[in-house]
Order: structure tokens, then C-alpha cells, then sequence
């Protein structure tokens, strides 16, 4: 890894759909105070009577903004949509963030020490339901970092290969010269994902199998608001089963092991193989039991 001058421009990249209105406000009311001339990068559904699957947005300040209805976002499509146009738009440090996060004070300071061949993974804070929608100057006293990342206490730590699963895609950054280069390489996030699911660990595994990089930086904190999730998300289970299988027929294997056991335990999947297959007879009634997703 090699080390650079801190980034002069930063653009924070989200994906949100109508019904995370609210914590984009939440979200740019963090930026405006913590990351003040960052441009904020909205990828948004795609409005009715335009072309194309999503449309993206370069807006700055805290103003809420209108978040169109539209179909379900085709969500590694989306990140690389972003992530170009916040390269046109001139950054030189592009910051993913997932549009249920609130950037902690410091989030843009430790991103920016970034070496310039390397992606960063900040740690990520999950708030309680209580914790609302905070004040941008209360995180740091909300912070509590999710236990399954151990982060170090200063600098960074670099991931090994068999550790992709460390990469998440809530929080993570890096400069606008490698996302060419990553687009270039390898395409950035693979579009034949679609839907929820698994886009996210194949990146990762990506980058670690091409020996970029991959760090975890400490202090880059980030606040994920709270929103009731499915666990296993039995929603998304067609999509979980469509890029499973994508994702088996490049590694060998399938991700997610833990949701499809469940899945089966419950009697919506079965073994076909060496994979999963649904099981005709259920019906996929949703789950709301609280949980932490990815």
C-alpha cells in the first residue's frame, strides 16, 4: 500500500428507494454537518416515462429530497451508476454509504488517509429503535460498533483472503482513481445480480482474489438508523436464490449458509446438488421479526 495526499474532493455515494425517505433526510442532515462540502451521489428509482433502471442525482445540503416511486432497485447497477458519476463529478475520494447510515464526525477524516490503492471498511454503529433519528453532534456518544467486525483500535488492518467476508457494503471507501481502475478490471460491483443479495460478498471476494487491498479503518464511524428487517429476509427469497446460484457458479460455493438452513427448516427450500432450490408447494410468507441485516 502506498500513501497520498488527502483526497481535495469527496462524493458520498447512496442508493435509496421510497420508502427510506426519512433516513436519506437523516442521513443528509449528517453529511451537511460532519461532511459539509462532500457532494452527496442519490441513486434513485427510476421515475415514470424515462429510460433506463435508475437515475442519479448530484445534490448538495441538507434539504430533504423527493424520492420518486419506482420498481425495486437493481442494487450493484445502481452502485456503479454512483459511483461513475461521482468520477465525472470530479471527487477524488468516493465514499459508499448505505442510506441507513449517518456519517459519524470523523468518518470523512479517516477515509481520506486512505493509501491510494486501497479500499477502507469503517466500522458501523446499529442504533436501537429508541435512537430515533439522532442529532448529528449526539453519534459519537451513540457509538457501540457491530461485534461480528472487531476493528482496530488505531490505523488500519488489512484483510486477508479467506477474510472477504469482513467486506460490507454499509460504509466503504475508496480513491476515484482505483473505482476506474476497478470498473476497468473487472466490471466494479456485478450487474448480473439483481435484486437483494450477495452482490456485496462478491465484490469483496473480488477484490481479495486480486490482492487490492482491502482495510479496515478504525474511527470511520458510521450509524445505521434502526428499521424493522425480516430474518431471514424470506422477502427476498426468489432474489437470494436467483444470486446464490450466480454467485456458487463463480466460487464453488453458496452464500449466506445460514439463511438457506433456515430457509429449509422451515420448509421453503431444499438440496438440489450441491445447491437450493425452492420448494413449489410454499407460499413465502414474510417474517418481521427483528434482526440485523447486511
Amino acid at each position: 500500500m502506498t500513501s497520498d495526499p488527502a483526497p481535495s474532493s469527496v462524493a458520498v455515494v447512496t442508493v435509496c428507494t421510497p420508502a427510506r425517505a426519512g433516513h436519506l433526510w437523516s442521513q443528509r442532515r449528517a453529511l451537511a454537518a460532519h461532511l459539509p462540502d462532500a457532494r452527496h451521489v442519490v441513486v434513485l428509482p427510476e421515475r415514470p416515462g424515462s429510460a433506463g433502471l435508475a437515475t442519479e442525482l448530484v445534490a448538495d445540503g441538507a434539504d430533504p429530497l423527493e424520492v420518486p416511486a419506482g420498481e425495486d432497485l437493481p442494487v450493484a447497477r445502481c452502485r456503479n451508476t454512483g459511483g461513475d458519476r461521482a468520477v465525472e463529478a470530479g471527487a477524488d475520494l468516493v465514499v459508499f454509504l448505505d442510506v441507513d447510515c449517518m456519517p459519524g464526525p470523523d468518518l470523512g477524516s479517516r477515509y481520506a488517509e486512505l493509501p491510494s490503492d486501497a479500499v477502507g471498511v469503517g466500522p458501523v454503529t446499529y442504533l436501537s429503535e429508541s435512537a430515533g433519528a439522532p442529532d448529528p453532534a449526539d453519534l459519537a456518544g451513540l457509538t457501540d460498533p457491530h461485534a461480528a467486525r472487531p476493528f482496530p483500535e488505531h490505523g488500519v488492518r488489512r484483510l486477508e483472503a479467506d477474510e472477504f467476508g469482513m467486506f460490507w457494503s454499509l460504509s466503504f471507501a475508496l480513491h476515484a482513481d482505483l473505482w476506474t481502475r476497478l470498473r476497468t478490471d473487472f466490471g466494479g460491483f456485478d450487474e448480473q445480480y439483481t435484486g437483494y443479495g450477495a452482490e456485496d460478498t462478491d465484490f469483496g471476494r473480488r477484490l481479495l482474489y486480486r490482492r487490492v487491498p482491502v482495510v479496515l479503518v478504525a474511527g470511520a464511524h458510521a450509524y445505521h438508523r434502526w428499521h424493522p428487517v425480516s430474518s431471514p429476509p424470506v422477502e427476498h427469497l426468489a432474489d437470494l436464490l436467483r444470486n446464490g446460484a450466480h454467485y456458487a457458479e463463480r466460487w464453488g460455493e453458496w452464500p449466506a449458509p445460514g439463511w438457506f438452513e433456515e430457509f429449509a427448516r422451515r420448509g421453503l427450500v431444499r438440496r438440489r446438488g450441491d445447491g437450493w432450490e425452492a420448494v413449489p408447494a410454499n407460499r413465502h410468507a414474510e417474517d418481521r421479526r427483528p434482526g440485523i441485516e447486511g
